[in-house]
């Protein structure tokens, strides 16, 4: 009887020692999984850096616009039972593409130009006229959208670049790697709904007036104009070929550099860190892509994936690492030992 009971012990045991092996053992995270819910997650993204709250009423919603609609204390008779109910409605929702937002038992919106207090009225009204007898209704503004706009001209990376409701003029003109040395001083045009409206940038940078630095919105165009001594040259001043400019040979930091059309030899030796004291600067010779070479070159305008060559100065071909002192010493040992070789020979 012993033996048994020790028996039925061990196969127990053996039992259950299998079913811990066979048991599903909770995989570790493999990073892409959310860790939180749906509800905050909106919160997990890094807040806009705005100057000033946005104000509800002046701000015009648009596609790519988060907003968050909560519908409360909202008291509803049911269509089957006729009794009535209380229903609490919390929805994050995402302007669509062509503007409208659809919210759950109103059906969809177009609130393209419209502003948030704007969208808060309809949605109450809506559902005070449909299904609510009495209802609060909130709107917030979660996540603003980005828009992209065209900036052309005489910038140094002319295209559509992508933007904020409450960006501004001049953060649009750093996002094109500011204007050419070729840029107006003083002209900057945004073009709005077919309008061409002329800014004086300085006066916002001299004295803060924000008219003059606006901020953009939906289908604004920037138009950077050419200076008036290179205006009917400004088509040669615009390249699509992105090919990098090298820079290499006696200058003081060797490397590649974005191109930017309209930029010489000189200008990109410049960025370059400049020649040194043991360059040749007269020598300065282009490379083409092409294999061809243009010689004295420094104040030729530069082509996308040239190659600029500053050879070494004659001098210091000729006393290579000798300092100042040793060169002197040198060429006083060659006119000595020359004096006397001339004394030798005439006596």
């Amino acid at each position: 009887m012993k033996m048994s009971k020790l028996s039925l012990f061990i196969i127990g045991f053996a039992g259950l020692l299998v079913g811990q092996a066979t048991q599903q053992l909770p995989l570790p995270p493999t990073g892409t999984e959310p860790q939180t819910p749906i509800l905050y997650r909106e919160y997990d993204t890094v807040p806009l850096a705005l100057e000033r709250p946005i104000d509800p009423e002046s701000y015009h919603l648009g596609p790519g616009d988060r907003l968050r609609i909560n519908i409360s204390g909202g008291v509803f008779e049911e269509p089957i039972s006729g009794e009535w109910a209380l229903e609490n409605i919390d929805n994050y929702i995402l302007v669509d593409p062509t503007g409208n937002l659809i919210v759950p038992r109103f059906g969809s919106i177009n609130v393209l130009g419209m502003t948030l207090s704007a969208l808060q009225q309809e949605v109450s009204s809506r559902a005070k006229e449909q299904i609510y007898e009495e209802v609060q209704v909130a709107v917030n503004l979660i996540r603003v959208r980005t828009f992209r706009i065209l900036a052309y001209g005489a910038v140094n990376q002319p295209g559509f670049i992508t933007v904020t409701p409450v960006t501004r003029l001049i953060d649009c003109i750093r996002y094109v790697r500011g204007v050419q040395k070729y840029a107006h001083s003083d002209s900057v045009y945004l073009i709005r709904d077919g309008e061409r409206i002329k800014l004086d940038l300085r006066s916002f940078l001299a004295e803060g007036d924000l008219e003059s630095n606006p901020v953009v919105r939906e289908g604004d165009i920037i138009y950077v104009p050419f200076n008036d001594a290179m205006a009917e040259q400004a088509r040669s001043f615009t390249e699509y070929n992105k090919n990098e400019v090298i820079v290499t040979g006696f200058v003081r930091s060797p490397r590649r550099i974005a191109h930017t059309p309209g930029y010489s030899a000189r200008d990109y030796i410049a960025m370059a860190g400049g020649i040194l004291d043991i360059g040749n600067e007269e020598g300065c010779k282009i490379i083409r892509a092409d294999g061809t070479q243009l010689r004295r070159a420094l104040d030729e305008v530069v082509k996308p994936g040239d190659i600029i060559d500053v050879p070494e100065a004659g001098k210091s071909k000729l006393f290579k690492n000798m300092g100042a002192v040793q060169s002197l010493t040198s060429v006083a040992s060659l006119i000595l030992a020359w004096m006397a070789i001339d004394r030798t020979t005439s006596k």
